[in-house]
């Protein structure tokens, strides 16, 4: 394994540790819910906010050093986190945090797309994004019996070796044929509003949203003790981790890899409904489609780090309104129906033509 690839799949999963080690102190943080729930969400508000934006400036600055940057910040809001107990303080290294999430997606995406192995390479990636969530999660539960914020403190010592690997990777050189902001920005609201790439942004909104609303309601749905929740909720990562290697080496089109990967999450959700192992098929179909979208995304044109802000952006947004619009639904139908509504709605983006994809992919000089 080169150089780059080593600093790109040792920070994330050394920033999605991070992303998800807050999660289980977020009681002992701080006791009142709406705190809770600011800290919470002040990571997907940086990183919204700073996708597309950061993603663009990747293009025309270079990939390298926005990678160095995601992992300064990511450092310096862990410190914060772990040195204080003021709210405004931890609301605000939360949003830090996902900025340098911002920073570095995008960014690391882009560097992927240049590799000759480049879905291999992706595969690799998603895998290690959900072993992060995962042991983010797991490391901080069982940490916090030492020290409530153990978990923090294990993946801000990761992040040094990374950010010495940052470092030493050759600086990227300006870009002067990347066009003016003002031209870039315009292209970015043409891509969304475009009939052949808004059937991949909608997938991504959809799909992704879709799991962060069986996240969030399957404890309230299952009479499961908290421990066998937790195991459930964990089958998610546990099948995400599976598909996305296989995804990476499978001999198909990413139109299928995003196809199937949308029929068996939606086959997933409705499971859940009978048992939990439906999570666990929802999670191997996010696998998938994840491998699928961001390989097909990739293959869309030269300006790839704008190109993953508008994914990454998609994604998070997804995460962040649909779960409040199932709400909504919840004051008309149960949960049962909830979930049912939901594996059919993604199950039928499987039926999206996809003929963005259908173009013939520009030729990738190896690394």
């Amino acid at each position: 394994m080169n150089r780059i690839r080593a600093c790109l799949y040792l920070s994330v999963f050394v920033i999605m540790g991070l992303s998800d080690a807050v999660v289980p102190i977020l009681p002992d943080l701080s006791g009142e819910a709406f705190v809770q729930s600011m800290i919470f969400s002040a990571y997907f508000a940086g990183a919204l906010v700073s996708m597309i934006p950061l993603g663009m400036l990747a293009d025309r600055y270079g990939n390298t050093r926005f990678i160095l940057l995601s992992i300064v910040m990511t450092i310096i809001s862990g410190f914060l986190i772990l040195l204080s107990n003021s709210p405004q303080i931890l609301v605000s290294a939360r949003f830090v945090e996902g900025c340098a999430c911002g920073a570095f997606f995008p960014a690391a995406f882009s560097m992927l797309t240049k590799f000759e192995n480049r879905r291999q390479c992706m595969g690799e990636f998603t895998f290690l994004i959900n072993i992060g969530l995962a042991l983010g999660v797991a490391a901080a539960a069982e940490l916090m019996y030492y020290h409530l914020k153990g978990g923090i403190l294990t993946f801000v010592l990761l992040a040094i070796p990374a950010l010495v690997l940052a470092i030493s990777l050759k600086q990227d050189s300006d870009d002067p044929d990347i066009p003016p902001a003002p031209q870039r920005i315009s292209g970015v609201f043409a891509s969304l509003s475009d009939a052949r790439y808004l059937q991949i942004w909608v997938i991504t909104f959809i799909l992704f949203g879709a799991t962060g609303v069986l996240v969030a309601y399957f404890p309230s749905f299952t009479d499961l003790t908290p421990s066998l929740q937790g195991l459930a909720l964990s089958g998610v990562y546990f099948g995400a981790m599976v598909t996305s290697l296989i995804g990476g080496r499978a001999r198909t089109t990413e139109r299928g890899l995003i196809r199937a990967g949308a029929l068996i999450t939606g086959i997933g959700i409705v499971a859940t409904i009978y048992h939990p192992i439906g999570l666990t098929i929802m999670g191997a179909g996010s696998g998938f489609a994840m491998v699928g979208l961001v390989a097909g995304v990739a293959s869309l044109g030269s300006d790839h780090g704008m190109a993953m802000g508008v994914f990454n952006t998609c994604t998070y947004a997804g995460f962040a309104a649909l779960p409040v619009f199932a709400a909504g639904i919840l004051w008309y139908a149960d949960y049962a129906a909830l979930f049912g509504i939901t594996g059919i709605a993604v199950g039928a983006l499987a039926l999206f033509p996809l003929q963005a994809l259908a173009v013939k992919r520009r030729s990738i000089r190896p690394l």
